[in-house]
């Protein structure tokens, strides 16, 4: 592609016939009044009207840093409209500066021309993933219990995802999915035949699970949440944080989906309650005796 040529704008160097736009610039205000968070992170692209493009984009940010977010430093420049969809607004001193900005972009005309705060007061929005239903889950990629730190204050538990629909214009109501599970999210998948939803952990030790809801297309509504064994024996590591995997890639391997309870324990315990069902069922178990079972063929265990 050639060498890369310096840029005017001192953001990106680019090959020849390389170009980019900015779509979305933190600091810059918004269509609501409020302005573009900073450390836009995981987001999704959605088809809107007349050929435009909706992007939801998480925004990791945590405690200590509202005057990084949407409201800045000043908490009582927060208006009322915006106070009453915050999902912890930290005791009216510290609302959580996390969530998500909805960006309306032209690719004809190469513009940006709407962008508003559409979920607030949520913690370390990290990853999530699109749905068939045209909506971004936003996953926290966090476990915090409420109370206060210093001078400023959790109200509520933290740790959940949260669905935001794409064509919403506004700040969407911020109900956590909690039979979803309560632990340190990272990325999901939506099967769209089944409606189930699979997600990572971003933890030593974080398993792979899967959401199985009782109305797919509804996760409010309920439903069950599994973790993967994988293995003969006792499920080897799922999380990517070890270098002790031996599984090769193509090995075909037994995979089976153990159910979980307690799924929002204030423990954060999810993974090790995980691991220790998977050995215990191992022990006391046949394997054609298993529930959920089959065979998975395994590209890769690095995700």
């Amino acid at each position: 592609m050639g060498p890369l040529q310096p840029d005017p704008g001192k953001l990106i160097d680019l090959p020849n016939g390389f170009s980019y736009r900015i779509v979305s610039r933190a600091g810059d205000l918004m269509d609501d009044g409020l302005k573009v968070p900073q450390a836009h992170d995981g987001m999704a692209a959605f088809a809107g009207n007349d050929g435009r493009i909706i992007l939801v984009c998480n925004h990791e940010l945590g405690l200590n840093e509202m005057k990084l977010g949407a409201f800045g430093a000043d908490v009582y420049s927060i208006p009322a409209s915006v106070a009453e969809k915050l999902y912890d607004a930290g005791n009216g001193v510290s609302p959580l500066a996390g969530g998500t900005t909805t960006t309306i972009f032209n690719p004809v005309t190469g513009r940006t021309e709407r962008q508003h705060l559409s979920l607030a007061g949520t913690e370390w929005n990290c990853a999530g993933g699109p749905t068939p239903w045209d909506s971004w889950l936003s996953c926290e990629e966090t476990f915090r219990v409420p109370g206060r730190i210093g001078e400023e204050y959790r109200d509520k538990a933290h740790g959940y995802v949260f669905d935001v629909p794409a064509r919403e214009t506004g700040l969407v109501e911020p109900v956590p999915i909690k039979a979803m599970g309560r632990f340190e999210h990272e990325a999901t998948a939506v099967h769209a035949a089944s409606g189930i939803v699979y997600l990572t952990e971003d933890k030593r030790s974080g398993l792979f699970y899967r959401y199985i809801p009782n109305q797919p297309g509804r996760l409010l509504a309920g439903g069950r949440l599994q973790a993967l064994a994988i293995g003969h024996g006792p499920s080897v590591r799922t999380d990517n944080w070890s270098t002790k995997s031996k599984i090769r890639v193509d090995e075909e391997l037994p995979a089976r989906w153990i159910d979980l309870d307690d799924v929002d324990s204030d423990k954060n315990d999810l993974r090790e309650r995980g691991s220790a069902r998977a050995s215990i069922l191992h022990s006391t178990t046949r394997w054609n005796e298993w529930p959920h079972w089959g065979r998975d063929r395994v590209s890769s265990l690095r995700v």
